[in-house]
């Protein structure tokens, strides 16, 4: 292996070596390139640094390969495929590592974050919440201290109506680590889903600053934002750069999908939703903003029909399908059904109040008495 530190400002290098060892145990090549980084780079470390540069968490390295194995399909799942079979086989990786080592602490929270990972790309099944909590529970149990599953219960607690709970949790972690892109980045979408969107924005913003990888995933996140504040040009601009570099990702075609309907192409955006659920059937979260393509169209029948049971179970899992579903009702005049929808996505957590006052698919209910009294009780919560 050859290693380098780089002057990312400057481009210039700082430091370079290379490093040779047997590759026949993972853990051991991990041991000896951190300490040749260390000492080339002259640091000088306290005793305590020094005990394990590493931080193992496993001392199988068999477990240890699972587990890298299982990494590397959830990457290639929520950066490039959001493919069922990605998520799949990085859940048989996880549980194999824990078969192989029981104690070992991240391969559970692995394994917490690919169940909710089914749920945040909208395709959940109906135990995936408790399995994730149960996984990462069991990992934070063994070692209080890993960021990442630390992260996913922000989403556990909101999936299961505790939304104090995840506010608390992801304020402590900004407080704890605000260096830290994900961190930034779940903050953003706890303001986004409070509806305070320059906060959300620029913790976004600073995620990207931090991470210059997380091009795809803050651009569709940017763009959620511009279409809730009717920016629909520079929501379609975040969309490109995200296309840029992964222009076959569902989520992004999804969401430019919803910005054309709300941009008033409902025969575009419901070509390219029926596109991404063509390539990726499991995205059952999807198929309310289809019906409202359907509703806009005047295809009623067409528009109820994608308000299947199994939706309406994948809504109850997460805090943005229940609006959808919601919004289809209320764009088909079925107002007690909208309303029952749209106290569902509160209770999970999604509070986006300039959204609600808005979204132009509900002008029928704006003078609602029950509708105003829904978005009066956030305003009072907020209070």
């Amino acid at each position: 292996m050859t290693a380098q530190l780089l002057d990312a400002a400057k481009g210039e290098v700082l430091w370079g070596d290379r490093i040779d060892s047997y590759a026949d145990d993972i853990i051991s090549v991990q041991d000896v390139i951190t300490q040749r980084i260390v000492d080339g780079l002259q640091l000088k470390l306290r005793p305590d640094e020094q005990v394990d540069l590493a931080g193992h968490a496993t001392a199988n390295p068999a477990a240890y390969e699972e587990y890298l194995r299982g990494r590397d399909r959830v990457g290639r799942f929520i950066y490039h495929t959001v493919a069922t079979e990605d998520l799949d086989v990085a859940i048989e990786h996880f549980q194999r590592a824990i078969e192989l080592d029981p104690t070992f602490a991240l391969a559970h929270c692995g394994l917490g974050g690919c169940y909710m990972q089914r749920i945040l790309k909208g395709s959940a099944k109906a135990l995936d919440v408790v399995l994730a909590r149960e996984a990462l529970e069991q990992g934070l149990g063994l070692d209080p201290t890993i960021l990442e599953a630390r992260l996913y219960m922000v989403f556990v607690y909101l999936k299961q109506g505790e939304k104090q709970k995840a506010r608390k949790q992801i304020a402590k972690l900004r407080d704890e680590v605000p260096n830290n892109a994900s961190v930034q980045y779940v903050g953003g979408v706890l303001y986004r889903l409070d509806g305070e969107y320059d906060k959300a924005l620029a913790g976004f913003d600073e995620a990207l600053r931090l991470n210059p990888g997380e091009v795809v995933v803050t651009s569709w996140s940017r763009g959620r934002i511009f279409v809730y504040q009717g920016r629909y040009d520079e929501a379609l601009l975040e969309f490109d750069r995200g296309a840029a570099i992964e222009p076959n990702h569902p989520v992004l075609k999804a969401y430019r999908a919803q910005c054309l309907l709300m941009r008033g192409d409902s025969e575009a955006a419901r070509a390219l939703f029926e596109k991404v659920l063509m390539d990726h059937p499991q995205m059952d979260a999807l198929r309310p903003l289809l019906g409202q393509c359907l509703s806009a169209a005047g295809e009623h029948t067409a528009a109820r029909a994608q308000l299947t049971e199994h939706v309406k179970k994948v809504a109850l899992l997460d805090h943005d399908v229940p609006y959808w579903v919601a919004t289809v009702y209320a764009m088909e005049g079925e107002d007690d059904e909208a309303l029952h929808w749209l106290k569902t996505a509160i209770a999970l957590g999604n509070e986006n109040l300039p959204w609600f006052e808005r979204n132009p698919a509900w002008q029928s209910l704006r003078q609602n008495k029950q509708f105003q009294t829904i978005l009066q009780g956030i305003k009072q919560n907020r209070s």
